[in-house]
């Protein structure tokens, strides 16, 4: 599509110059451009208003849509972004208050590195991932707190899924299956 809009646009600027009935530009005298100018030099103003019409039309395209769209898009993608971070830092540090109780705040952002949190949970044979699992079933706050987190990701997918359209078809049913198994959970 953005390839059409171009090749449209490099016809367009070359409509405008052919139609014009203004001579050649300067800058564009004696280049290997100015034959086919001057070939079609008929001053056509059909051709000349369509041209300008289409540039203008293209310029104001992409000052209203594009760039807002992009920036809605990249603003969508860094808040989802962050969602993400925030719920995978919370989880962690409600299984690490499962298993440890009270422990430094530090901590659970550095076990948002998955071969890290491994390490620590597998770490002396699993006990303390025993621990996590029996401070779960034994304070249903905490079960409680992770619902809520999984609560908060799964409506920032949906809302991106509602908010952005997705033309990759295995990313559209990434986001849906993923927003399935947070409801499912």
């Amino acid at each position: 599509m953005k390839a059409l809009f171009l090749i449209l646009a490099l016809l367009a600027v070359f409509g405008t110059f052919s139609g014009s009935a203004e001579p050649v530009i300067k800058p564009l005298r004696g280049t290997a451009i100015e034959p086919y100018l001057l070939a079609l030099h008929h001053g056509n103003s059909i051709v000349f208003n369509l041209s300008v019409g289409y540039l203008v039309s293209l310029f104001f395209w992409f000052l209203v849509v594009h760039l807002p769209e992009r920036n809605r898009h990249r603003i969508l993608r860094n808040n989802l972004s962050r969602r993400y971070q925030d719920f995978r830092e919370s989880t962690i540090q409600i299984l690490l208050s499962a298993s440890i109780g009270p422990h430094d705040s530090r901590l659970s952002r550095e076990l948002c590195d998955h071969r890290k949190f491994e390490e620590f949970f597998d770490r002396e044979n699993k006990k303390r991932w025993h621990a996590a699992l029996n401070g779960l079933q034994g304070n249903k706050d905490f079960i409680d707190e992770i619902l809520l987190e999984l609560e908060l990701f799964a409506a920032e997918v949906l809302y991106v899924l509602n908010s952005v359209n997705i033309q990759d078809p295995t990313v559209h049913l990434f986001f849906k299956r993923l927003s399935e198994n947070i409801y499912r959970l």
